[in-house]
């Protein structure tokens, strides 16, 4: 129970910041708010058995990519 309310919390989170990246025009704010969205599917990787996963997307992602958009 409380492993899909973590997963809807994290997926509705991880869709309203998608929409505030794409849809502001500051660009510290689009890549505040996309660090937010991977943080979130990375939770949602974790709550769905791919620790892998999840440890990748804040890595790689989250870590190497959005660096370079700033």
């Amino acid at each position: 129970m409380i492993q899909q309310v973590t997963f809807f919390a994290a997926a509705a989170v991880a869709l309203v910041s998608a929409l505030v990246a794409v849809s502001h025009r500051n660009p510290v704010v689009n890549v505040l708010s996309l660090v937010v969205t991977f943080f979130c599917v990375a939770v949602n990787y974790a709550l769905l058995g791919a620790p892998f996963l999840a440890a990748a997307q804040i890595l790689v992602y989250a870590g190497a990519i959005l660096v370079l958009f700033l």
